[in-house]
């Protein structure tokens, strides 16, 4: 059971990093091509400037999400310099992470009312890109979708906090710094 639960997390992981070097590969030739195509054929690529944008979405929550794996999201705590690396800083941090779970875990259901209402409304994007209309929805889903794993991590990080402040003494190293970096992105 432990490998399983091992292969679907890597699994989620690879997921996060494909989708977030696709969509930073597309955004950035977007905007490349519209900066080409603009300044120096004189002329316009319509829809691409919404299409990038639209992208951006999944690149921003996969990267928040990301983020929230790695604990190297953006914060601001001074609690290190309080408590050292005790079980009282084990047992602030537990109380952070419980507030990120319960914030986000509160915003999970917004988040796929937002996006059924999407579908529902079937709202297409406002410019053609390569000729086409698309659903906006898809890209609404990446709320629901960084949200949720955000909240995931959160919890895995609650849980291990929890564990730190009533088993050991002193925090472990590699959890006062950020996750260390895989060998391989994808």
């Amino acid at each position: 059971m432990r490998s399983l639960l091992r292969v679907l997390w890597d699994m989620l992981l690879k997921f996060q990093r494909i989708v977030l070097l696709s969509t930073l590969f597309f955004c950035t030739l977007a905007m490349f091509i519209e900066v080409v195509v603009r300044y120096i054929l004189k002329t316009s690529f319509v829809g691409i400037e919404e299409m990038a944008t639209y992208v951006a979405f999944w690149m921003y929550f996969m990267g928040a999400s990301y983020a929230s794996y790695e604990r190297n999201h953006i914060k601001a705590e001074l609690i290190h310099l309080v408590f050292g690396t005790s079980k009282k800083y084990a047992i602030s941090r537990a109380i952070g992470s419980l507030i990120s779970f319960a914030v986000l875990a509160f915003a999970i259901p917004w988040a796929f009312d937002y996006l059924l209402w999407g579908i529902s409304m079937n709202e297409q994007s406002l410019a053609t890109f390569l000729g086409k209309t698309y659903p906006v929805f898809w890209f609404q889903a990446s709320i629901p979708v960084g949200i949720s794993l955000m909240a995931l991590y959160s919890f895995v990080e609650l849980v291990q906090w929890v564990k730190i402040a009533f088993t050991k003494d002193q925090v472990p190293g590699e959890m006062i710094s950020p996750r260390e970096e895989v060998s391989s992105w994808i």
